[in-house]
């Protein structure tokens, strides 16, 4: 898992392509976002720039959506061929992206209402609008809050005695309830950092994103050995590649180390959830889109008639592929290897060649007979008449042909 997960950034044709792009974009991330929200709060208008602005993290998660979708693929196979996908149908990027934004901000919101309430509780104490006197002697017992003979005579919700310790009760039961809210925002993190990558894996193996808010399958996914040994892994290559990438950030290297890392966490992500998820679909059609996307961004396409073939066969599942809705191809943009200049044919002579190979293959796939009848076959056609030869002599050569009434006078 970790080996070819380590493999996916170099295995594919145009490796420097995906990690210029990669790194450009991530560059624009941790640069243009946070320069257009300090400026926007100065010139409120600039806010409408948001879709543009937020173009290039968007399009950032929309590919890793794409690489833990090839991860899954790349899991079913004896021996992976399939590395990172090229930065194509940058429309289906971007849409994949806002919806992992979406998935992100769901497992969250329950987080939010935790840390709201118990900051507005804090603040209506703070402001006294609530009095936790009550409360605070309650479980002070004997009027004193401190340790030991140094203590502080409270009254009402006031400190009146002396003591080095001495505090007030009021702040004393909010900083308890402050302690407890923030150990369940903690644990909370720790679960969102180990179940959301199960969810975005169920997301990119159907492209529907209910699938990842389903609780029952995140908890299946997550609760399998594989996908926990894929997220040890993961978590630990992300943390060695960021230590490694640090001091090579203003280099703008370390850049490119941080995007080629979190696109092999990003595989095994897809690695360990894969069997979990088959598991689940019982290799349902669900899996289809996992497939047919690794099979559209495979790198390892030879010519344009080959893609053509490939993309075009009734073999391979190919709606899900270009990217369209709901299963409905997509025909605004042009196949994946079209776009990377992979597969193009660059002189007309490659292009009858291809059409020769195609036509020499169809030919021979037409000549393959059962056994014993195959050489018959042969004799029989050498020994039949060419149907296109000439079936009598003609000087006009208008043989079959009507001409119409002559022009010509007869002769005398």
């Amino acid at each position: 898992m970790l080996r070819d997960a380590l493999s996916t950034p170099t295995r594919t044709d145009d490796a420097a392509g995906v990690l210029v792009v990669g790194t450009v974009l991530t560059l624009l991330t941790w640069t243009v976002v946070p320069a257009w929200l300090l400026v926007s709060l100065l010139f409120p208008p600039l806010f409408v720039l948001a879709p543009v602005v937020f173009a290039p993290p968007l399009v950032l998660r929309g590919y890793f959506v794409r690489v833990v979708a090839g991860g899954l693929a790349a899991a079913d196979e004896p021996i992976p061929h399939g590395g990172a996908p090229s930065f194509v149908r940058w429309g289906g990027l971007y849409r994949d992206g806002l919806k992992s934004v979406l998935l992100s901000a769901c497992y969250l919101l329950p987080l939010a209402v935790l840390v709201g309430a118990g900051t507005l509780a804090g603040a209506f104490v703070s402001l006294g609008r609530v009095d936790l006197s009550p409360v605070a002697e309650g479980i002070d017992g004997g009027g004193t809050v401190g340790s030991g003979s140094v203590g502080s005579e409270v009254v009402g919700s006031e400190v009146v005695g002396v003591g080095a310790v001495g505090i007030a009760p009021a702040d004393a039961v909010v900083a308890v309830l402050g302690g407890f809210v923030g150990v369940l925002a903690l644990g909370y993190l720790v679960a969102f950092a180990y179940l959301r990558p199960a969810a975005l894996a169920l997301f990119a193996s159907s492209g529907r994103l209910r699938d990842g808010l389903r609780p029952g399958r995140v908890l299946a996914v997550a609760a399998s050995g594989d996908y926990a040994a894929g997220w040890v892994l993961a978590a630990v290559t992300l943390l060695t590649g960021y230590a490694l990438a640090a001091p090579f950030v203003p280099l703008l290297v370390g850049i490119g180390v941080v995007f080629a890392t979190r696109l092999v966490v990003h595989a095994l992500y897809g690695h360990g959830a894969a069997d979990a998820i088959a598991r689940l679909d019982g290799d349902a059609p669900t899996r289809t889109r996992v497939q047919a996307t690794h099979t559209a961004d495979s790198t390892h396409t030879a010519d344009s008639a080959h893609t053509d073939d490939s993309m075009g066969s009734g073999d391979e599942p190919v709606a899900a592929a270009t990217g369209g809705r709901r299963g409905r191809p997509s025909t605004d943009e042009p196949p994946p290897a079209v776009q990377t200049g992979r597969s193009v044919p660059r002189t007309a002579t490659d292009v009858l060649a291809a059409a020769a190979a195609r036509e020499a293959a169809q030919k021979a796939e037409r000549g393959r007979v059962a056994p014993g009848r195959g050489r018959a076959a042969r004799d029989r056609s050498e020994s039949e008449p060419d149907e296109v030869a000439d079936e009598g002599d003609d000087a006009s050569g208008s043989a079959g042909f009507d001409w119409g009434p002559s022009t010509e006078e007869p002769r005398r």
